[in-house]
């Protein structure tokens, strides 16, 4: 049995050797695994572009109250009650639909924060909102004096704002950027 064993691989038709075997299995594997990483790597960025992309087409985005409650991951009363109260002013459409943008959606977070985290009751709310526009105000007045003016005082007033802004989740544009 052994020399039909030997004839065989002497003339090709043998089994091959099970380490040869072996190196060929973990070869194709590993060339299976780098497709496969390659193609998730590949279908990654597309997705990451097609994200960027939405983001981009979102800045500018109006949505319904149904949507924008879904979004907020609040209950459409909840909205309509913010906007009665103020604390929120959506855009109307012609048949005086609500239309909500992402800074309103930004905004209704940032109420979400102070009543839920901080336990303050609406008219609260309404007022931190007002000191909070007010402080973004007078940031803008403290970045617009140029550098060679600003005194340490100032800096030091811009990076209190900033910190109290920051804490109450109303972080201002320049900041983000």
């Amino acid at each position: 049995m052994q020399r039909f064993d030997e004839r065989q691989r002497q003339h090709g038709h043998g089994l091959p050797d099970v380490d040869e075997f072996v190196r060929l299995v973990s070869k194709l594997a590993d060339d299976a695994m780098r497709r496969d990483e390659e193609r998730r790597l590949a279908e990654m960025r597309r997705a990451s572009a097609s994200l960027r992309a939405r983001l981009a087409d979102r800045a500018d985005a109006l949505y319904i109250i149904s949507i924008a409650a879904k979004l907020a991951d609040m209950h459409p009363q909840t909205l309509r009650k913010y906007d009665r109260e103020g604390l929120v002013r959506p855009s109307r459409s012609q048949g005086s639909r609500r239309l909500y943008s992402e800074e309103d959606l930004e905004r209704l977070q940032i109420v979400r924060r102070l009543t839920e985290d901080f336990g303050l009751n609406l008219n609260a709310v309404s007022l931190i909102l007002r000191l909070v526009a007010q402080m973004k105000d007078m940031l803008q007045v403290l970045d617009s004096i140029p550098q060679s003016q600003r005194s340490h005082a100032i800096e030091v007033v811009a990076a209190q704002i900033r910190v109290i802004i920051t804490h109450l989740g109303a972080e201002d544009e320049q900041a983000r950027r």
